[in-house]
């Protein structure tokens, strides 16, 4: 598989790190993960510091996992830079002042793809799927589970929005 040349901003999980699996497997040049404390810091502290991240690092896609992937959504479009989402929590519960992903998060021009592997044990990304579809190019495979049991396949979206967005 060929390296993406694209500079990447990696969006880690809940309770995960940059030692997570999912960023590992990118196979990218240039990649960045900042590790982050959801649990501990409200919604506004966390969109002002992943707004600084971006300003800082400019990068040309956004990646992220589970809660990250909730954060992907919500900076792709705020900053207008294309995504990859990979089981992600649409409706976070783990504190009461994240906002569930809505039809704005989702409708407009800003190039997202997800990757679900259907057998999450933690969240129903069948209900997942149903909602992403209208919106965006998903691949969907049947197992695997939360983690992510083949997160290299990300790599394979990230050339896609590489080929159809970026490097045309």
């Amino acid at each position: 598989m060929s390296r993406c040349e694209s500079k990447i901003l990696f969006l880690h999980g809940l309770d995960s790190s940059r030692e997570s699996t999912k960023f590992h497997a990118i196979d990218a040049k240039q990649k960045f993960c900042i590790d982050i404390d959801y649990r501990y810091l409200n919604f506004s502290t966390v969109a002002s510091f992943y707004d600084d991240i971006i300003e800082k690092i400019k990068p040309e896609i956004i990646v992220g996992h589970c809660i990250g992937a909730y954060w992907a959504l919500k900076m792709s479009l705020l900053h207008q830079i294309p995504c990859v989402i990979a089981n992600p929590r649409l409706a976070p519960d783990f504190r009461d002042d994240y906002p569930s992903i809505n039809d704005t998060d989702l409708d407009h021009n800003v190039p997202q793809v997800a990757y679900l592997e259907l057998g999450d044990e933690l969240i129903d990304m069948y209900a997942a799927q149903e909602i992403l579809e209208n919106y965006m190019l998903i691949q969907a495979v049947e197992g695997g589970h939360h983690r992510l049991l083949k997160p290299e396949n990300i790599n394979q979206l990230i050339e896609h929005l590489e080929q159809q967005y970026l490097y045309k």
